[in-house]
Order: structure tokens, then sequence, then C-alpha cells
């Protein structure tokens, strides 16, 4: 009697509760880069509770001043990494802080692909694939289930790119878990 009593209670006690789906989420970000704007559409693998592996596609689109005239140069970006959770406060809708860090392989498209400014001038800099890694820090607000939103940030570093070879990201993100 007194193990039907407990099964019974644990039960019930785990249906009031909701719980969090740890098997994969999609999310999609946008915000600052430098000189510009830029944003990143990911996957992630919940291994657990505690970390995951992301998948992600980042894109940027920013304008370099330069001898009165304005160069665009744009990045498009493969970038797998893991990130670990550090912190959480447990409060009515959990906040959850992360770190992680990863690689990137991309492109680097510099003036749309043209060597020539209308002024005349030449670049140097010429569009190209580009690699290197990435580190940064999450903080998810919980608002459902499966739902949440969370502060980005991310300093990549680009071993052999023209413009520069640090690049931040810093911007907002909407995570729906996948079930």
């Amino acid at each position: 009697m007194r193990t039907l009593f407990i099964l019974t209670t644990i039960l019930l006690l785990g249906l009031s509760v909701q719980g969090q789906n740890y098997a994969s989420s999609v999310g999609l970000s946008g915000g600052y880069v430098e000189d510009g704007f830029g944003g990143n559409a990911t996957f992630n693998f919940h291994m657990n509770r505690y970390s995951y592996i992301q998948i992600g596609i980042f894109a940027s689109f920013s304008n370099e001043e330069y001898a009165g005239s304005e160069i665009p140069y744009n990045v498009f970006a493969f970038q797998p990494g893991y990130y670990r959770r550090i912190a959480v406060l447990n409060t009515r809708n959990p906040i959850s802080f992360y770190i992680g860090g990863g690689a990137i392989g991309g492109y680097e498209i510099i003036n749309n692909g043209k060597s020539e400014l209308p002024s005349g001038a030449l670049i140097t800099a010429r569009s190209q694939f580009i690699y290197g890694g990435f580190a940064g820090g999450e903080i998810e607000f919980q608002l459902k289930e499966n739902l949440s939103l969370a502060i980005k940030g991310q300093q990549h570093y680009h071993v052999n790119s023209d413009i520069g070879k640090m690049y931040p990201f810093i911007g907002g993100s909407i995570r729906y878990y996948l079930y």
C-alpha cells in the first residue's frame, strides 16, 4: 500500500511539472556586426539539459567607409559549435547562461566582387573563402515549454580575412524547441 501511494504521488507530481524536451531546437537571431547587420539561423541538438551542439548559418551585411566611398562587404559562413550551460536562475521561467565556441568556414565578398571603386581607386583586398573560429555566450529566457528568447554575443576570428580578423556579433534570438 505504501509503495502504491509513493508511485501515485510521483505520477501526479510528474504530470503537474512541465518538462523540457532536450532533443533539438531551431533558432533565428539578428543583430549588430561591425559596421552593419548580421543574422544567424541555427539548429541545436541538445545532448542533455546542460549542453548542446549547434550548427549555424551566419550572414552579415556591412559597409566600410574609405576615402569618401562606402565599400560593401558581406560574410556568409557555416558555424558548427558546442555550448555548455554554466548557470541557471530557477525562477518561474528559467534564465540560463551558456558559453561556447566552434569553427567558421565561409565566403567573404568585398565590394560585390568588384576591385574598382567609383572614384577609380583599386581595392587590393579580394573576395575569398575564409576560415577560423568563434567564441560566444548566450542568455536564454524561457517563455514557454517550447519557446525562448535569448541575447547572443559572439566574437569571430577569421584567420585569412582581408577585411579584419576579429568580427563581433551581438543580437537577439528566438528559439523553438522541437518534439
